[in-house]
């Protein structure tokens, strides 16, 4: 499908691989946000308002998946940049206009941050620049002018990941998810972070190509950032006594996970950071929205409060335990899996980087413990209180079947992906194959 404005100007779609595989999961995690949803919102004033941003986000997601060249896929970008901070505006109180407008300057900065790459690019090459696999761009034409299209790369690398919280544009996570509605913060922790991934790896492996970038000041740098950002979120997230804002910090460490996968540029690196994709969307997505069940019904915030919870709402806390075992990567959760490729990719790497990787596999088993040490303590608290609490007060603690299921279907499929990872390496194998 192709869209012509000008020579210069072409809004071109394309179905491939890539598009699929984020759709079908953007698509099957809005699915069952949109039925938390109706109980969370039942008695939400402005849920109307808050329902129209969500579609719209949703199909902003749709066509930057499946975008078919690098000015489709910014404008796309900068769409779900905009609807999604209405989320966090939700509330319309002073703490919710403060973390909507972070979030409006952070991805302003970031998307413009990114256009500089992309004027680059169009300075230089011009109409129409498309997505293949390998990268659009032939090695002779880079090298005409390497120095300037290593700078673009890696203006895009940070513009658009701004999504994915590198450094330093990682702040805006922790000052918009404690104040969104749950349902929000897990979109936007579950979903539109992966967005940003997603361009990333649209830009680095189908338009440059990764042999461009590898072994190039821009790897190292990119692969430095991400280890600082891994270790800054993981000790923020475990000194944090705001259970959402915890969870925020988390996501600021898990992304970046993702983010030093791909930045080691070979095969096993890019599984490994596919599957991190695919299963910290179920978990983020599961931990936030059990976030949003103890505030909905307890008006509980602090980590601290949750003494005995976990009787009182059995169901709720067996799916954050489920959950936050996963995310540790305890054997045979599907995280240990996409944390054994991230870090045999970078035993893998060869040259100056090597060391950088070696240290970055460090900085993830450490930042492992860490995420045990900030999310086992809600369950633990949960299920053995330490101090004495009313059960009488939290009988009726656990939601309606609205808020459940959708909890208890991520529960199912989170188990099911640790005890049959096939299902998902063995199409990522092939297709990180095909894409370096």
């Amino acid at each position: 499908m192709e869209y012509k404005l000008s020579e210069e100007f072409i809004i071109k779609y394309q179905l491939d691989e890539l598009g699929v595989i984020f759709a079908i999961l953007a698509s099957a995690m809005y699915a069952l946000i949109a039925i938390y949803q109706i109980g969370y919102f039942k008695k939400d004033e402005h849920k109307k308002s808050y329902i129209v941003f969500f579609v719209l986000s949703f199909l902003s997601i749709i066509s930057e998946l499946f975008s078919a060249n690098l000015i489709t896929m910014y404008i796309s970008f900068e769409l779900v940049s905009l609807t999604t901070a209405m989320f966090v505006f939700h509330d319309r109180n002073k703490e919710s206009r403060k973390g909507g407008f972070r979030i409006l300057y952070f991805s302003m900065a970031g998307a413009f941050t990114a256009l500089f790459g992309v004027f680059t690019m169009y300075a230089n090459k011009g109409g129409d620049i498309p997505f293949v696999k390998g990268g659009s761009l032939d090695m002779e034409f880079l090298s005409g002018k390497s120095d300037v299209y290593l700078i673009a790369a890696f203006l895009m690398i940070i513009g658009f990941g701004v999504k994915t919280a590198i450094l330093p544009y990682h702040a805006w996570l922790p000052e918009a998810h404690p104040v969104a509605p749950s349902p929000g913060s897990a979109t936007l922790s579950g979903i539109i972070v992966k967005c940003g991934a997603f361009a990333v790896i649209r830009t680095i492996f189908y338009v440059f190509g990764a042999d461009f970038i590898r072994g190039t000041w821009v790897q190292t740098t990119w692969m430095i950032l991400a280890i600082i950002t891994i270790f800054l979120g993981s000790m923020l997230a475990y000194r944090e006594k705001i259970f959402k804002k915890r969870l925020a910090y988390s996501t600021v460490s898990q992304m970046n996970y993702i983010t030093f996968g791909l930045s080691l540029l070979n095969v096993t690196g890019f599984i490994g950071a596919m599957i991190h994709v695919i299963l910290h969307s179920l978990v983020k997505i599961t931990l936030f929205l059990v976030a949003g069940v103890i505030i909905h019904k307890t008006g509980k915030k602090l980590v601290e409060e949750y003494d005995g919870l976990g009787r009182c709402m059995p169901i709720t806390f067996c799916c954050y335990t489920i959950a936050s075992v996963t995310l540790v990567g305890i054997p045979p959760a599907g995280t240990f899996l996409s944390k054994w490729y991230i870090c045999r990719g970078a035993l893998n790497l060869g040259g100056a980087n090597h060391t950088i990787a070696v240290i970055g596999m460090v900085v993830l088993m450490v930042s492992a413990l860490l995420t045990a040490g900030y999310l086992f303590p809600v369950f633990i608290r949960g299920y053995i209180p330490r101090a004495e609490f009313a059960k009488k007060e939290y009988e009726t603690c656990e939601p309606s079947a609205w808020m459940t299921v959708p909890l208890v279907i991520l529960a199912v499929l989170i188990l099911a992906l640790g005890i049959y990872p096939s299902v998902v390496t063995d199409v990522l194998a092939e297709f990180a194959a095909n894409v370096m």
